[in-house]
């Protein structure tokens, strides 16, 4: 079982960003150095000390106005200025950041939301520091010569072994065991091995399709519940505005702390619906590398089952099997829609547009290598 150290060690991201995300960087500081004058102005207007809570309350919409910051930018700001007063904007270099505003994509990529959305640039790890002491997560350090993240990470004493992914399974089927079989037509049992390989290929198509249903399901629950926050959103100012023509301040005062979660919502679900546009772009790969690859597979079994044909050319009978393993295909679905099993009418339709693709493709490089032009 993994251990952990029992504090946050201090984690730096190098990051390396391009031209136009080293402006959007920029961009997002100059907006987060306004934050310590309008608190100033609020403090002076209202008698406020460093109050956190009344700065909050206060704060927030004249902040979010002027600014055009992310909510929780926003949230994490007010509460970083609420012990100062009179800060030289010149002198701010770092930004609070929490996992709505930033996440690790992957080994080599990271997002992070700016003032005109998020973007994801390349990054590399500088190294472990002492322990985390920040009030935030995470901070975003803006330096002439460097652009970095500090992030508290719990350090693991012992390492476990990540589960392998459905697209790194697909990868493996097609590069490992099934070509390995399929490549050994000298092999007297070759045609039993190759329709072994199949068999596990059809076993990585079906987890490909569920894989991918389910995170159809996610972005269609969150698209939703983003839809139910938005249209809640959109009716709140004239229910405010109408609590204080009315004289209930209280009133309008609940609703704008009602305003502030609402929103925090949205920019939580527009985080995730952005991770599950991703993860449904590599299960979507993953469905058409393991179609491809049973194409491929029916294809040699096809050469196995006749070694005397077309004089051993790797394409001959290509078009044959295709059309073949075509109405096998128009079978299963035509199976499926009939008894609602895997691949249901909606899949069906995803398919075919993967194979007009396909087909548009195909018909391009032809026409390319008819003008001797390379594909």
């Amino acid at each position: 079982m993994t251990r952990a150290h029992p504090f946050p060690a201090t984690l730096t991201y190098r990051l390396l960003p391009d031209a136009d995300d080293l402006s959007a960087v920029r961009a997002l500081l100059d907006a987060y150095r306004r934050i310590p004058a309008i608190l100033d102005r609020i403090r002076l207007e209202h008698g406020l000390g460093a109050d956190v809570v009344a700065l909050t309350a206060l704060g927030y919409r004249p902040v979010r106005d002027e600014t055009s910051l992310p909510a929780r930018l926003v949230t994490l700001g007010i509460r970083d200025f609420a012990q100062a007063s009179g800060l030289d904007p010149a002198t701010i270099t770092a930004m609070p950041l929490d996992d709505k505003l930033f996440s690790v994509k992957g080994p080599s990529v990271i997002a992070l939301t700016t003032l005109t959305g998020r973007r994801t640039m390349p990054y590399r790890v500088q190294g472990y520091g002492g322990p985390w002491r920040g009030s935030s997560s995470a901070r975003l350090v803006v330096a002439a010569d460097a652009l970095t993240i500090q992030a508290g990470v719990t350090v693991p004493q012992e390492t476990q072994t990540m589960p392998e992914t459905i697209l790194t399974r697909v990868g493996r089927i097609i590069g490992g065991l099934s070509n390995a079989a399929l490549d050994a037509v000298e092999d007297r049992n070759g045609l039993a091995i190759a329709q072994q390989a199949l068999r596990e290929i059809d076993e990585v198509i079906e987890e490909a399709r569920r894989d991918l249903g389910k995170v159809r399901a996610e972005e269609h629950r969150l698209a939703a519940r983003r839809g139910q926050l938005e249209a809640e959103l959109t009716a709140l100012p004239d229910k405010l505005q109408t609590a204080l023509t009315s004289g209930r301040e209280d009133l309008a005062r609940a609703g704008i702390a009602r305003q502030i979660d609402l929103e925090s919502q949205i920019e939580a679900i527009d985080s995730s619906l952005a991770s599950v546009a991703e993860r449904h772009d590599a299960a979507s790969k993953a469905v058409q590398a393991a179609l491809a690859a049973r194409r491929d597979a029916e294809h040699r079994i096809s050469l196995l089952s006749k070694p005397q044909g077309r004089g051993g050319d790797p394409l001959a009978g290509y078009d044959d099997d295709a059309a073949r393993a075509g109405k096998l295909e128009r079978s299963l679905r035509a199976i499926d829609r009939a008894t609602g099993t895997a691949a249901a009418t909606a899949e069906a339709g995803v398919e075919d547009l993967d194979r007009l693709h396909r087909d548009h493709v195909i018909a391009q490089r032809l026409a390319a290598l008819k003008q001797g032009r390379p594909s």
